[in-house]
């Protein structure tokens, strides 16, 4: 059985050692929470080489950590999450899933109610709500009226085997829906395909049933990079850049001022927040019922893309 809840430290394994994984394995190496027992790839080359550089197991099958760690970070490609977390989950291992939580809400649901059923804990990874710029607009907002989220990178040629909305929209949704605190009720969105054969350019606009809206702009092959969320109440502007961690106010009829938050490590602090919940079996930030919220709303931006595709006439090349 799992040590869980008031262990000293948490046996930890790392499925998936890509980009993310890579920084999830570093992080856990570094935690004094957690001992890090063992990593996971399919490429058995690259499971034995980071094994062997953090001095752990490298294997090639998640199964074999059952039995030998608490909690696991997920970070393999999306179409495995499901799988994975589903096994892990069953054998009474807390799980870290990385966004996108799963390919479709029917999959998410199902981790949830497998977790809620295990009673481990589900956290899944939306970082940005780490972000010190995020942490302190979201204190600060009293009378939501709109959200302007825009999310746009040059081209990396990653994580092509989904959208553009599962792949960095998802995040906009989760911090708009954190602040909207209220269903969405509403979907329009255009999008279409550039260098993929899914959308990379998504456009969103969401009505919330207490009036909030929101407009979502997400690109993963813009010119430059701009990670923002504004918001905007009677009287007042917030803008967090995400990017640079900084977060400006400009309250009615006076100067602006912009807060500096500096360099801030957020994977750190989302293993961190997970390790911690792991222990004392308490809900993590963004538990698995949000990420199912938040892969709703973008199965919702998505079915709005197709349906404008259809109106408009316009097919995919």
């Amino acid at each position: 059985m799992p040590q869980g809840r008031g262990s000293p430290s948490i046996r930890v394994g790392v499925v998936g050692l890509g980009y993310f994984g890579s920084h999830h394995v570093r992080h856990y190496a570094a935690n004094r929470a957690a001992e890090l027992v063992a990593v996971v790839d399919a490429d058995e080359p690259r499971a034995l080489a980071t094994g062997l550089r953090y001095g752990v197991d490298g294997l090639t099958d998640h199964r074999r950590l059952i039995g030998r760690v608490d909690a696991v970070s997920i970070a393999a490609p999306t179409s495995l999450h499901h799988a994975i977390a589903a096994d892990l989950i069953d054998a009474g291992i807390h799980v870290f899933v990385e966004k996108p939580f799963a390919v479709t809400v029917v999959d998410a649901a199902d981790l949830v109610a497998r977790a809620e059923k295990a009673d481990v804990v589900l956290q899944v990874g939306h970082i940005e709500r780490f972000a010190p710029a995020f942490q302190s607009l979201a204190k600060q907002v009293r009378a939501l009226k709109s959200v302007a989220c825009v999310r746009h990178t040059p081209w990396r040629g990653r994580a092509a085997d989904v959208d553009v909305v599962l792949d960095l929209m998802i995040h906009d949704i989760d911090l708009t829906l954190a602040l909207a605190k209220a269903p969405v009720i509403a979907v329009e969105a255009a999008g279409t395909p550039v260098v993929t054969g899914e959308d990379d350019v998504v456009g969103a606009r969401l009505t919330f049933d207490n009036g909030v809206v929101a407009a979502l702009s997400a690109s993963r092959v813009a010119a430059e990079a701009e990670r923002s969320l504004t918001v905007v109440e009677t009287g007042r502007r917030l803008k967090a850049d995400l990017s640079r961690q900084t977060l400006t106010v400009t309250p009615e009829s006076a100067e602006p001022g912009t807060h500096e938050f500096g360099e801030a490590d957020n994977l750190a602090a989302e293993v961190a927040a997970f390790l911690h919940a792991a222990a004392t079996g308490g809900q993590p930030m963004v538990d698995g019922r949000a990420g199912l919220e938040a892969l709703r709303v973008a199965e919702m931006i998505r079915a709005a893309v197709a349906a404008e595709r259809t109106r408009t006439g316009v097919m995919d090349g």
